[in-house]
């Protein structure tokens, strides 16, 4: 026979708990009449059948049909059984701030086209501080219809989440921004504020709060051998530097390079920049030369970024995105980003 409770409440929480669910392994019923306690920082849902049956906010509630409406409407239809006990999961959920740490296990690819070498391998680790506050959306986001949810759970679902969000609204902060890798490597404290607004649409869809994100972030060890291998080009890298070059020498004055100045200092600095890229990748072989008018060559990647068909094709980045946005050049969106395969480029060509 099931235990009858006359009692409903938390009454001790584990240290890191986050979700609590009575009655203990859901097995008992509840008595009509009996008191719901709810104290401070909690919320109690009631759950039967999937679905939520009612919501209590702190206080202490006496579940009885007069003053709870999801019960009289148990009564009508006859799911107690002419008895004065109902049966329902109640599961307890913190509305306190969750303190998390966080680190990257793997590099962050943030994309900036428009600046060499067209993308940037990010890692970091920090904090961010989240607060439940739509406990039904939060239960059914995070998969957390369990006698108990601890903050090591929950950190296990929401890491993977956070590191796709990074990745995406990143990328559109660093477009957005015009930020290379310079201004990546010493991500600040308003780039980590700035973050929290685009990260806030994400983790209201998790029913949560994003109160607090400090991530301390910079630039992989071997950020520019990662991108590489990834399939950002070193043309495109080679082919801003020369831009860079004339117009310093249409520029005789000694006007500003924008980052990278001109004279000795941004000479070692672009001197530099190349040996790495060269140390990054194996030595490029003989290439047959392409057919005449084909617009593409031996040396085409098996998947390039819109930047990297544009140099190929010999247009602009802006007429590559509107070829894809007009479906003529087939491509596959990653999350903001464009990639396309070789195959769709040739056919495109192909008219």
């Amino acid at each position: 026979m099931a235990k009858v409770f006359d009692r409903v409440a938390i009454d001790s929480w584990l240290t890191d708990e986050v979700v609590r669910k009575f009655p203990p392994g859901g097995l008992g019923d509840i008595k009509l009449g009996s008191p719901c306690i709810v104290n401070p920082g909690e919320t109690a849902v009631f759950v039967r059948g999937g679905e939520a049956m009612g919501t209590f906010e702190p206080g202490t509630h006496i579940l009885t049909t007069a003053n709870i409406p999801f019960l009289t409407d148990l009564l009508e239809k006859g799911l107690f059984g002419g008895k004065n006990v109902f049966t329902a999961d109640v599961y307890y959920v913190k509305t306190t701030d969750q303190t998390m740490k966080w680190g990257t296990t793997q590099p962050i690819i943030i994309e900036h086209l428009n600046r060499p070498p067209g993308a940037s391998a990010i890692v970091g680790n920090g904090t961010y501080v989240v607060r439940v506050k739509e406990p039904w959306r939060f239960l059914n986001a995070m998969d957390a219809f369990r006698d108990s949810v601890r903050q090591p759970q929950l950190k296990d679902r929401l890491d993977p989440k956070l590191a796709i969000m990074m990745q995406d609204k990143m990328s559109e902060l660093a477009i957005a921004k015009n930020l290379g890798p310079a201004q990546l490597q010493s991500f600040s404290q308003d780039l980590n504020e700035l973050l929290i607004g685009l990260l806030q649409a994400e983790f209201d869809a998790l029913g949560m709060v994003l109160v607090d994100f400090n991530i301390r972030m910079g630039l992989h060890p071997k950020s520019l051998e990662v991108v590489t291998n990834m399939g950002y080009g070193t043309s495109y890298t080679q082919k801003q530097q020369a831009d860079a070059f004339v117009a310093a020498a249409n520029n005789p004055s000694g006007g500003s390079m924008g980052e990278i100045g001109f004279g000795a200092m941004g000479m070692a600095a672009m001197q530099n920049l190349q040996n790495q890229q060269q140390q990054a990748q194996p030595a490029p072989q003989a290439q047959a030369a392409p057919a005449a008018g084909s617009g593409s060559t031996a040396a085409t990647p098996d998947v390039m970024t819109p930047q990297q068909a544009a140099e190929i094709l010999q247009v602009s980045y802006e007429d590559v995105l509107a070829a894809i946005e007009a479906g003529d050049l087939k491509a596959r969106k990653i999350g903001n980003a464009y990639r396309i395969s070789k195959a769709n480029l040739d056919e495109f060509l192909a008219g």
